[in-house]
This record gives structure tokens, C-alpha cells and sequence, in this order.
């Protein structure tokens, strides 16, 4: 699987969030909020990019996967907040390092990064984790959730050992 390394800026983020364990994942929790959201983004004022879509997966500390829960935000990034919409939140995301994985096919699929992640890469390099929290980028080359000729991006914030 192939990873790039960047640096991103920080980021502020509105949009919608909901504390989901991986079975509510698996019945779509996180694809009805994104469909929510994606019928009510039109309502956030200074967006920087219409195209991009942050989905934002933040852990406990200890995070047990088989029965802890987690947050998931979906939004999008804004310049400024100047009026929150009804039922929105937002989140600061900090300027980091981060690899970078593309994953194609249904979201689905995104539980092999994570694997891949853990498993594979982070015992092969000199980083580890620095922050409880990855970031999916859904751009124009996201079809939809559940598209074979789909592309999502997946950035986990990493420091050196």
C-alpha cells in the first residue's frame, strides 16, 4: 500500500458530529449523518473549498475498538466562523505531519488502511501516532459510499520516534 508523507496547515471545520462505535459504522450511522450533512452544507458561510469534504474520526485515550466509542465529524473547512448553522459544531484541526493513504473502492475498505496502518507501516518506519485522530478527504474523486470506482484519501498525524 502506498503512503506519502505531507504537512497540512491547521484547519477549522464545521459540520456534524455523532459518538459512533465500529458496529453503528457498519449500520451506517456515519453515512445518514453524512447524508445530513451533505443536504444542509449550503447553510455554512465562508467555506474555503465546496469540493472538500473532512471526515474527522477522533478516539478515547485506551481506545478498545471492539466496544468503545469514538467521534465522527463531517464537515467542511471555513475560513471564519461567523454564525454557526442550527445542530452544527466545529473542530480545530493542528497544523501537523501527517501519511497519507489512498484507498479506492467502498468506504468499507477503509478499515485496510487502518489495518495496514498498525500492522504494517508504522512498524517499518520511524514515526508514531501524535494525535487520537484521523481525517478522511472525500474530493472529486469520491463517487459515494458505497462505489467501486470511488477514492478516499486517509491522513493520520504522525511524528518521529
Amino acid at each position: 500500500m502506498e503512503a506519502k508523507m505531507i504537512q497540512r496547515q491547521g484547519m477549522l471545520l464545521v459540520g456534524m458530529a455523532c459518538d459512533v462505535t465500529l458496529k453503528d459504522v457498519q449500520k451506517r450511522v456515519t453515512i445518514n449523518l453524512a447524508e445530513h450533512f451533505m443536504a444542509r452544507k449550503s447553510e455554512i458561510n465562508n467555506v474555503i473549498n465546496t469540493r472538500e469534504v473532512f471526515g474527522l474520526s477522533t478516539d478515547p485515550e485506551d481506545y478498545n475498538p471492539d466496544s468503545d466509542k469514538f467521534e465522527y465529524f463531517i464537515g467542511i473547512e471555513v475560513s471564519s466562523i461567523t454564525e454557526m448553522p442550527l445542530d452544527m459544531v466545529y473542530r480545530e484541526v493542528p497544523k501537523n505531519e501527517y501519511i497519507v493513504f489512498t484507498f479506492k473502492g467502498p468506504a468499507e475498505n477503509a478499515g485496510k488502511v487502518h489495518n495496514y496502518l498498525y500492522t504494517t507501516w508504522l512498524k517499518r518506519n520511524e514515526y508514531r501516532l501524535s494525535g487520537l485522530f484521523n481525517i478522511e478527504v472525500y474530493d472529486e474523486r469520491f463517487k459515494g459510499p458505497e462505489v467501486e470506482d470511488s477514492y478516499t484519501d486517509i491522513y493520520f498525524p504522525i511524528v518521529k520516534k
